[in-house]
C-alpha cells in the first residue's frame, strides 16, 4: 500500500506527471516524497506504462544499421573494422571495441575459420602413388628423412651454404 499524501499534493504530483517531468524533477519540489514513493504513485495513476525512449540514443541511425547489416552479410563490409570506415564516412566517430558490442547485440559473432588442407584430386593420385612405393620403408628408414614444406632446407645453421 503506498504512504498516504494529501490530495492537493497528489493532484500536483499528478499534474506534473502528465506534463512529463521526471521522478528527480518532482522531487526537487517535493523534497518530503521519495523517488520510491513517486515511483509508487505514478504507477497508481498512469499504470505500468514505460517512457518510449529510454537511455541514451544510439549514434547510428537504423538506415545505417541496416545498411551494415546487410553488407556484412553479403561480405562487402569486411568485418568490424570496415563498419569503422563505412562510419568515418558517414562521420560517426566510434571505436573498434563498440562497434564490436553492436554487432555481437546483433547476432554476428566472431568465428574462427576452419582451416583444411588443400588436396585437388590429381595431388591426391600423387600422394597414393608416393606412398605406395616407400610403404616398404621402416621407422629407422623414416628417422633419416626430413619432411618441410619449404622448397630449401639449411641443413647447417643459419650460417651455413648446405641447402637441400
Amino acid at each position: 500500500m503506498t504512504r498516504p499524501i494529501p490530495q492537493e499534493v497528489q493532484g500536483s504530483v499528478k499534474a506534473l506527471f502528465n506534463q512529463g517531468c521526471s521522478l528527480r524533477a518532482i522531487q526537487k519540489i517535493f523534497p518530503d516524497l521519495s523517488v520510491s514513493v513517486l515511483s509508487r504513485h505514478r504507477k497508481k495513476f498512469f499504470g505500468h506504462s514505460k517512457h518510449a525512449n529510454p537511455g541514451r540514443r544510439s549514434k547510428i541511425t537504423t538506415q545505417n544499421m541496416n545498411y551494415i547489416e546487410r553488407n556484412l552479410r553479403n561480405g562487402n563490409l569486411d568485418g568490424p573494422r570496415g563498419v569503422q570506415c563505412y562510419l568515418a564516412h558517414m562521420v560517426v566517430q566510434m571505436t573498434l571495441r563498440n562497434i564490436q558490442y553492436i554487432l555481437k547485440r546483433k547476432g554476428f559473432k566472431a568465428k574462427r575459420k576452419i582451416k583444411t588442407n588443400f588436396v585437388s584430386a590429381e595431388n591426391r593420385k600423387k600422394r597414393f602413388v608416393w606412398a605406395k612405393r616407400h610403404r616398404h620403408l621402416t621407422a629407422d628408414d623414416w628417422r633419416k628423412w626430413g619432411f618441410s614444406d619449404e622448397s630449401r632446407v639449411n641443413m647447417w645453421g643459419s650460417d651455413g651454404e648446405s641447402f637441400y
